[in-house]
């Protein structure tokens, strides 16, 4: 199975069986929430990950809800993709997304030695694990990751730009494959921060990556090299900076 056809099963299912569930959103804070690919998407859906997704295999994501939710001001969704089966959320960030009303989710065992396409699932299902509880503003649903999962992120974001708005990549992103002309439009409209540093061993290759986004006519991207940064996730306010970037309008 391709990583388009997988997705799309993925993303056809999504809302059209989430919505239908009730959304109380009681909960707020950082918890653990636990599903299952059958549990979220339903039996059949769930078959056809069977390759590299037991239906009834236990997958764990850390979550962060404002505080202040509220169904009048739906939040947008910040998944995360983590190059370690931990996630080690960098210190500040939940501060960031509850200050920008947004829901941060995160896949655990969903590191770099992982299956890619399970990989890429773990963090689609995060979208439909946050709509069965909580209201969700649409035009605020962002990807980000860092290094391997920088890369993750950043196949996701262009394979699906109908349901991504943005993305963050730090240290780590691969220049899409999207052939299709009215996606091709939405993935230079959507809007992209690329993060590195001038310690960072994947420099090079962002710079090279970002300038490939803007030949191809990207709009609206921005790419921040840190001073005396290595090959790291960035501190708290150069996130909030990249956050703001994607918000602009």
């Amino acid at each position: 199975m391709t990583i388009r056809v997988l997705v799309s099963i993925c993303i056809m299912y999504l809302f059209s069986f989430a919505s239908a569930l009730p959304q109380d959103g009681s909960k707020t804070g950082s918890f653990v929430s636990k599903s299952t690919s059958t549990a979220l998407m339903g039996e059949e859906i769930a078959a056809s990950y069977s390759a590299f997704l037991g239906a009834d295999e236990e997958i764990e994501w850390e979550i962060h809800v404002p505080a202040n939710y509220s169904p009048d001001n739906p939040p947008g969704i910040l998944v995360y993709v983590s190059p370690q089966n931990r996630i080690n959320v960098p210190t500040g960030w939940t501060n960031v997304t509850e200050e920008n009303n947004l829901i941060w989710i995160a896949a655990r065992m969903s590191g770099n030695e992982i299956n890619v396409l399970k990989r890429i699932s773990f963090a689609v299902m995060s979208l439909s694990l946050i709509d069965l509880n909580y209201q969700i503003d649409p035009a605020r649903i962002f990807i980000s990751g860092f290094s391997g999962g920088g890369r993750i992120a950043s196949i996701v974001a262009t394979e699906y730009p109908t349901i991504f708005k943005g993305a963050i990549y730090n240290s780590g992103v691969n220049f899409w494959q999207q052939s299709n002309p009215d996606l091709l439009e939405l993935i230079k409209n959507h809007r992209y921060v690329f993060v590195t540093g001038t310690d960072d061993f994947n420099l090079r290759d962002t710079r090279q990556v970002y300038n490939k986004y803007k030949k191809a006519g990207a709009k609206n991207i921005k790419l921040t090299v840190i001073r005396g940064m290595g090959h790291e996730n960035p501190k708290r306010s150069r996130f909030a900076r990249a956050i703001e970037f994607l918000d602009e309008n």
